[in-house]
């Protein structure tokens, strides 16, 4: 596939009992899930997403690049 996907659980004094991490190499394809849901009847009416964290995986020598201005 083209998303990798990590499904984790927490107990204590977090918002929710459990996260879904999800992993790509291309960003557009969180896009495509997210714009996908907003048309699911179930996801539309009942969905309560929390917090949505983006980030990027970079090997050490190309974060100085990433970073560059």
């Amino acid at each position: 596939g083209k998303v990798r996907q990590v499904i984790s659980g927490s107990v204590g004094f977090d918002d929710f009992e459990w996260g879904v991490t999800l992993f790509a190499d291309d960003v557009l394809q969180f896009k495509k899930l997210i714009y996908e849901m907003r048309f699911d009847e179930v996801s539309a009416r009942y969905g309560e997403f929390g917090t949505f964290f983006v980030g990027n995986i970079l090997p050490d020598e190309k974060v100085e690049k990433f970073l560059h201005i």
